[in-house]
C-alpha cells in the first residue's frame, strides 16, 4: 500500500480481520447507511457519501477499536 493510504487499484486497503468471530445481534439500514450491532456491543456503520463529487463508502469504526485489539469486548451500551 502506498503512503497515501490507497492500494494499487486506487482504493482503500482495509484489514477487517478484527471482526472475525463477532456475532451479529441486529442490523438496521436506511437509504444511505447500514448499521450492524454485534453481541459484544460493538457497532459498525457503513455510509454512502460523496467526497469531491464522487461516491464513496465510509466505515465507522474504520479500524479496530482498542478493545478489539486487546481482545476484550467494548463496554455494553446502557
Amino acid at each position: 500500500m502506498a503512503k497515501s493510504g490507497l492500494n494499487d487499484e486506487g482504493g482503500c486497503a482495509v484489514d477487517w480481520s478484527w471482526l472475525h468471530g463477532e456475532r451479529i445481534a441486529a442490523v438496521t439500514s436506511g437509504l444511505d447507511f447500514l448499521t450492524i450491532t454485534f453481541d459484544s456491543g460493538l457497532v459498525f456503520t457503513t455510509r454512502s457519501l460523496l467526497w469531491q463529487g464522487k461516491p464513496f463508502l465510509a466505515f465507522n469504526p474504520h479500524a479496530a477499536p482498542a478493545a478489539a485489539i486487546a481482545g476484550t469486548p467494548p463496554p455494553a451500551k446502557t
